[in-house]
């Protein structure tokens, strides 16, 4: 008896766990009644006993298709070896395969479980349900149920077999009254669309005002007793280009110049362009030398010079940039830059720029600026790097560590690489300068053999000559024994 009531307790404490650990999935909870009707003589070698009794319940969804619930039933039965009725009780804990939200019309589930079952409130058994059942939906949360069960149990002559007919309802949630919108200013516009819920307004200015009924609110209407269009705030647009008439200075004909026209489209309007049909840069007019002369002026539209000799030069200049050969450091190459040119147009002219071809800022004479985050990949190389104990030969590891450096090179075609090795001061210092030399060296050859140029590459032994911690400590001259890599725009940067 004991055994039973605490293996009761155990289910219903592992149907309890089971809802708690649901409370946060989104399934219905439901409860249901029924009619059962039942027999327990047909299986226990007697003749047809019907009984009959009440169930209610509660069902919760703990998973897709899988349902939990705790029934109880109350009934007065005819039981083998008995005279009379007898009122009989069980309380259940059952499980449902079945997915009651699917929307379908006729849900069959299959179940199974196990429950405590007393005669005349007392001398109580264990019974373990099994069976399935119908459920009907008749509306979005209620259902018709039939089911039929086999309850097998651990007394003698107690199996019994059970037939229910009951209703199902969903619990949920009522749906919210619905609240008239608020209309302060009574526009026919609800205060939550309306843009101007304090004065009245047009739908189709969103409750706003609108006095010239041009479909622009007065609030972004820059024209506000103008009627106009959108496309310039409200303001009219008689030549439709795009520019309100009050900014425009062409109102009458489109234009893309502050609403005037440009027909050679050299960013000068054809009002004050002296070339209307060719686009130029002297006043709307070409100059072919860029002496800043027009050619319909200039007396030597393709050889510069100043306006004071008619637009012809004053003494040699052989790229005809306008910049005497004398004083031009690029007399052979055209340039805008103190007569020199500025192929990569990064603003440093190519005689003085060190990546002619590469667009970089002057503060590194043209050339582009290595990322912070190569030359952190740098001193992942510097640190990692590692050799034979007291040998310049690579260790195996250090091979993918060096394939690093051929990406690097290649995204930074106009550096060069300055491959400098180090060592701590155990030894002798002409071993030590020796050995870090040729610990550069094998870096250089595997480099090389990687396809790195060797006239982009430099590699110089140091020695013990640069520490960079202390070699009093073990520490420290590990961190001194190292072969360092840095792009360099020239070899005598360190």
């Amino acid at each position: 008896m004991r055994k039973s009531v605490f293996l009761l307790l155990f289910l219903l404490w592992g149907v309890l766990l089971s809802t708690a650990v649901a409370q946060n999935r989104e399934f219905p909870n439901a409860v249901h009644a029924k009619l059962n009707f039942f027999d327990y003589g047909s299986l226990n070698d007697e003749d047809f006993k019907l009984g009959e009794g009440f169930e209610v319940g509660y069902f919760r969804n703990i998973a897709p298709f899988l349902n939990v619930g705790v029934p109880f039933k109350l009934g007065v039965a005819k039981l083998p070896g008995t005279s009379g009725n007898t009122v009989t009780t069980s309380l259940d804990l059952v499980f449902h395969l079945e997915n009651i939200r699917n929307g379908a019309k006729v849900s069959p589930y299959a179940f199974a479980g196990g429950g405590y079952f007393m005669e005349e409130f007392e001398n109580g058994h264990l019974q373990f349900p099994f069976g399935a059942g119908v459920n009907f939906r008749i509306s979005e949360f209620a259902f018709i149920n039939v089911q039929g069960e086999y309850r097998k149990s651990v007394e003698d002559m107690r199996d019994n077999v059970q037939l229910g007919v009951g209703f199902i309802y969903l619990l949920h949630k009522a749906p919210p009254k619905e609240v008239p919108p608020a209309d302060r200013d009574r526009d026919g516009v609800p205060d939550i669309s309306d843009n101007c819920p304090d004065q009245p307004g047009a739908a189709a200015t969103a409750g706003c005002p609108d006095r010239d009924a041009d479909g622009v609110a007065d609030k972004d209407d820059l024209c506000p007793d103008e009627a106009g269009v959108a496309t310039t705030n409200g303001c009219p647009d008689q030549d439709e280009d795009g520019v309100a008439d009050k900014d425009d200075l062409c109102p009458t004909e489109a234009g893309t110049l502050d609403g005037c026209p440009d027909t050679d489209r050299d960013g000068v309007a054809d009002k004050d362009d002296d070339c209307p049909d060719e686009a130029g840069t002297v006043k709307g007019c070409p100059d072919s030398d860029y002496d800043g002369i027009a050619n319909k002026d200039d007396k030597c539209p393709q050889d510069p010079g100043p306006e004071s000799n008619g637009g012809c030069p004053l003494v040699k200049d052989s790229d005809r940039d306008g910049v005497a050969d004398d004083v031009d450091p690029c007399p052979d190459a055209a340039g805008p830059f103190n007569g020199c040119p500025d192929t990569d147009e990064d603003g440093v002219a190519d005689n003085l720029d060190k990546c002619p071809n590469t667009a970089g800022p002057a503060t590194n004479f043209g050339c582009p600026e290595v990322k912070e985050e190569t030359k952190e990949r740098l001193e992942f190389v510097t640190r990692n790097i590692q050799f034979e104990t007291g040998m310049a030969d690579l260790k195996i590891a250090s091979f993918k560590i060096l394939d690093e450096l051929e990406e690097i090179m290649k995204q930074y075609p106009d550096y060069k690489l300055a491959i400098n090795g180090h060592t701590d001061d155990v030894g002798h210092r002409a071993d030590n300068l020796k050995l870090s030399a040729e610990r550069a060296k094998t870096c250089f050859d595997y480099l090389v053999y990687r396809g790195i140029a060797e006239n982009r590459m430099r590699s110089k032994g140091y020695g013990e000559s640069r520490p960079i911690a202390s070699n009093k400590s073990s520490r420290g001259r590990e961190k001194n024994r190292r072969v360092e890599f840095k792009l360099v725009l020239d070899y005598d940067e360190r």
